[in-house]
Parts: structure tokens; sequence; C-alpha cells
């Protein structure tokens, strides 16, 4: 039985844009999909809005087929803990507008939903059904928020808050290996500030070919949520 495979990147900005269209163009190029966790505010100053270049890089990955996912609001408040980790559902409720609204206004329109580092509090899975989303994907696995499935499959990180030493790397790979083998829905994601370094963007990529050499189907987020129907 032949597993998933889905792909993403995050924490996308002008000081890692590079970084991270160096991966997504190599994977694109070995035919993995990579969806793009996308934040309208990083690390305090940083706004999408103002940045010309990653807008305008964003659209052309968008033209190009990749799947786009909102990340959260303003990353740059998560200090040591995720944003949407331990919200009640009034500030979910008001991060999510303020995402959503200042993502509209340069022309994005999201259906899925990830929290920063896929931490998502009771509080803010319980208002989702208010927005616009038909999917949400957190550290326990992928929601369809129309049928109300859900698909256990844990992430595999490399940064986002986790590991990116190469232990570390290693043991990604190795649950990868282990989890196409047994033909279950991989999930590798990996912060754009880590692939900087190219012994960093060279195990993701291994760890990604490797799943798809087992015989995992890369697809996107929205492609394995409506597989729940």
């Amino acid at each position: 039985m032949s597993g998933r495979l889905l792909v993403s990147v995050s924490s996308i900005f002008n000081e890692t844009r590079s970084a991270a269209d160096r991966l997504i163009t190599d994977l694109r190029a070995e035919g993995i999909e990579v969806s793009l966790l996308v934040a309208p505010r990083i690390d305090g100053e940083w706004r999408l809005a103002k940045d010309k270049v990653t807008l305008e890089w964003l659209e052309q990955q968008r033209e190009r087929g990749h799947e786009l996912i909102l990340n959260g609001f303003d990353q740059a408040v998560q200090g040591r803990r995720a944003e949407f980790a331990t919200l009640e559902k009034h500030e979910a409720r008001l991060r999510l507008t303020g995402a959503i609204r200042q993502m509209q206004k340069i022309g994005f329109e999201f259906q899925i939903f990830a929290p920063p580092r896929w931490r998502m509090s009771e509080g803010t899975f319980a208002v989702l059904p208010e927005f616009s989303f038909h999917v949400a994907a957190s550290t326990k696995g992928l929601h369809n928020l129309e049928s109300g499935e859900f698909l256990a499959c844990r992430n595999l990180s490399v940064g986002e808050g986790f590991g990116a030493a190469k232990w570390w790397r290693k043991n990604v790979i190795r649950a990868v290996t282990r989890g196409a083998e047994k033909g279950n829905t991989v999930r590798l994601s990996a912060s754009a500030r880590n692939l900087n370094n190219p012994k960093v963007a060279a195990d993701f990529r291994n760890a990604a070919l490797a799943a798809l050499e087992l015989g995992a189907q890369s697809q996107s987020y929205a492609q394995a949520a409506a597989a729940l129907k």
C-alpha cells in the first residue's frame, strides 16, 4: 500500500526567500509538491504587504500551482511558545480575523490553516468553522473541516521550534523511511530559516526523496484532506 508525502516550508520572508526558492525548485523538479506556509507578519518589523519582492514571489509560486497555507498572524509574538498553542476562543478569533483581513488586502485567500509549529489550542480549533477554511493541520494530523474526518499523521519538522542538528536530521530521515515503508502518510516540514545551511537543505531533500523512492505519492494538503470525505 502506497502512502502520501506532504511537504511544506514555513518562515518565508526577505531573509529566507532565496533558500526556500532553491529547495522548492529542486523538489518540484523531482515531482514533489511543496506547500508554502505564509503569515502576514514575521520577525517584528517584517510585513508581507511591504515586501514587494516576496509578495511577487509568492504570487508566482501560486501561479505555478504551489499550495499556500495560512500560518498564523504575527509569528514575532511567539517567543518560546507557538502563537496559537494556548489561545482561548476569543483571542484565536481575533488573530485569525486579523490575519485573514491583512492577507485579503494583498490578494490572498486561504482554504487551509496551520498554526505556527503546528500547535493548535482547543480554542483555536473550535472557532475555525467560523471562517472559510476547509482544512486544518496540527501536530496530531489533518482535519477535514467540511466532513469532520481526521487523518492521524504526526509532522516531522526541521527547524520550526524543533531540531535542525545533524542527529535530528538523521532521526527525521529514519522516521520518514519507516513511515513510507509502512504506507503511512509522511508529513515533512522545514523552516526556511534553516535552509540557508546547505547541509540542512540537502538532508531535507534526501528525506523527501527517500519517501518518494519507497512509493509515497506526493500530494498537497488539500488533496490529502479531500480523500477523507
